[in-house]
């Protein structure tokens, strides 16, 4: 009989936590020097003790907990190990049997009250049995847990045993959530893959992003235990993606209070470890795209299975996403198929606002997928063995003169009146949320009247003006300025001087190619 844990979860009297304010978090192992001395105690007792009995174990744990170690770190360590152990009850025959012959042969001569009586019972088993008595001493409780021998164990770092520890401490809180939301960078698809499987109720909406939200087994009637676990287990596929955000309202049962449990890569990742899914395509075909793709630097973005598309009720993971100053599209490739899943594909498609460009293998050429070309948000392309660049190039482009079209015209219905000294056009598109070409579009064909235009920027020209005055005076004083030196005058004023250097009247004259030995003078000189 062989024996070996499979459930994420701690029991709930090893889960410590700390509570401020309304939120809650557990009290996680930090890789501190002791914590991991105590993790690589654990591991070096597990690695001696195989081919020896659970009990020695427990010394170890007990022998670490009078030392003064926490008790909920010890043994939640060492239930991790027993995880990656396999413990063998090594007894030939049935412990429980044994028990039983024993029993019944006490109940035919009553009690015993001396040593003498219970070795002449024993004896008489162990004849019946055709063992010796020191082997039905062994024998009688060998199915119990602390006489199980140590068959295996899987070895771990006392690093990584310590992520595992913080990731289940963050799981069995979760078994206690009354609702549980999620944004994450990538990894989607296999998120949607697990969280289908494991049964859970989610709903997908958009709040600065893409958020996923689960019902959390405390706010349903039954299938509590089984639910909680179904969430536990979903946490380590959300934390395997580059960034991620979970935020969770927990009801802490001891005080039947909610509160609220919040992780984030940026803050977390330190403590579960950096374990990022593998990118893998689903075809040759999609890889090969990839591949031509990037190799074009065509000033587009590709990003691999980007977050979802809502399509009415339904979710839409595109195969992949292009991104270029403020404009988004996606991509989906329909290669292989069957009849129901391309009517799934094309329910999902009709539903979506996004605009898709969709790569169909053209031997999937039929009637019902034609008629998504009449739907304005889709543009459908066919190829055969690999995907066409050309086409896809041309759709970008079209889009992307469209989206630039549609910036221009919100920023001249913009409202906006300037007050600082220097607008950089790269800031101000991030603040508009459109492409910097855009900015310098619309803000070049109507130009404030106290500011001066700049290849990247707008400066107010009083700015100008005091620094121009600067540079006079220096060239006054210097009869010339090295060009470094400007350079250095004009960062003080957040000015540009080799945009600016015209405007202001100078020009730069070279003596060589390092810029140590160029100087700046007036234009008329």
């Amino acid at each position: 009989m062989k024996l070996r844990r499979k459930t994420p979860l701690l029991p709930s009297n090893l889960l410590s936590v700390w509570r401020r304010k309304g939120t809650i978090q557990p009290r996680y192992a930090k890789s501190s020097m002791e914590n991991l001395q105590v993790a690589n105690k654990l591991i070096e007792a597990y690695k001696h003790c195989v081919g020896k009995k659970k009990k020695s174990l427990k010394k170890v744990e007990d022998t670490l907990e009078d030392e003064g170690y926490d008790y909920h770190l010890v043994r939640g360590l060492s239930l991790l190990l027993d995880r990656r152990s396999v413990f063998e009850c090594s007894s030939q025959a049935d412990p429980s049997a044994v028990r039983r012959k024993i029993f019944l042969a006490t109940g035919k001569t009553g009690p015993t009250t001396t040593t003498e009586q219970r070795n002449t019972i024993i004896e008489k088993v162990a004849t019946q049995l055709e063992i010796s008595r020191e082997e039905l001493e062994d024998e009688m409780y060998a199915d119990l847990e602390s006489e199980l021998i140590l068959k295996d164990f899987k070895s771990i770092s006392a690093q990584d045993l310590l992520e595992k520890y913080n990731l289940s401490l963050a799981q069995t809180l979760l078994f206690d959530s009354t609702e549980l939301r999620f944004t994450v960078s990538g990894n989607w698809q296999k998120i949607f893959f697990k969280t289908k499987r494991l049964g859970l109720i989610y709903d997908v909406y958009k709040d600065n992003g893409v958020w996923v939200k689960i019902d959390g087994p405390a706010s349903l009637f039954k299938l509590t235990r089984r639910y909680g676990t179904a969430i536990a287990k979903l946490l380590p596929t959300i934390v395997s993606s580059p960034k991620w955000t979970v935020e969770a309202k927990i009801l802490w049962k001891f005080t039947n209070e909610i509160y609220t449990f919040k992780l984030e890569s940026w803050k977390h990742n330190p403590l579960f470890g950096e374990k990022q899914a593998v990118e893998v395509y689903d075809s040759v075909v999609e890889e090969n795209f990839s591949k031509r793709f990037t190799a074009l630097s065509s000033g587009w973005q590709l990003k691999r299975e980007p977050e979802p598309v809502i399509a009415g009720k339904y979710v839409l993971i595109p195969d992949f996403s292009f991104e270029r100053e403020g404009a988004k599209l996606y991509m989906e490739v329909v290669g292989f198929w069957t009849t129901e899943y391309l009517m799934r594909k094309i329910e999902k498609l009709k539903k979506t606002e996004e605009r898709m460009l969709i790569a169909v293998d053209e031997t999937l050429a039929c009637e019902r997928l034609s008629k998504l070309d009449k739907q304005q948000s889709l543009n459908i392309i066919y190829y055969r063995n690999k995907i066409p660049l050309p086409p896809v190039l041309r759709y970008l482009e079209e889009s992307y003169k469209e989206v630039r079209v549609k910036q221009a015209e919100f920023l001249k219905n913009l409202n906006v009146t300037f007050t600082e000294s220097v607008i950089k056009f790269e800031e101000f598109a991030k603040r508009t949320g459109v492409s910097i070409e855009a900015v310098r579009t619309a803000l070049t064909e109507k130009t404030p009247g106290n500011y001066t235009v700049l290849p990247d920027s707008l400066v107010r020209k009083d700015k100008l003006e005091q620094l121009k005055k600067k540079l006079d005076q220096q060239i006054a004083e210097k009869g010339k300025l090295a060009f470094t030196e400007a350079i250095k005058i004009a960062q003080t004023e957040q000015v540009d001087l080799t945009a600016a250097v015209q405007i202001l009247g100078y020009k730069i004259v070279w003596h060589g190619i390092n810029t140590e030995n160029a100087e700046i003078i007036k234009a008329e000189e």
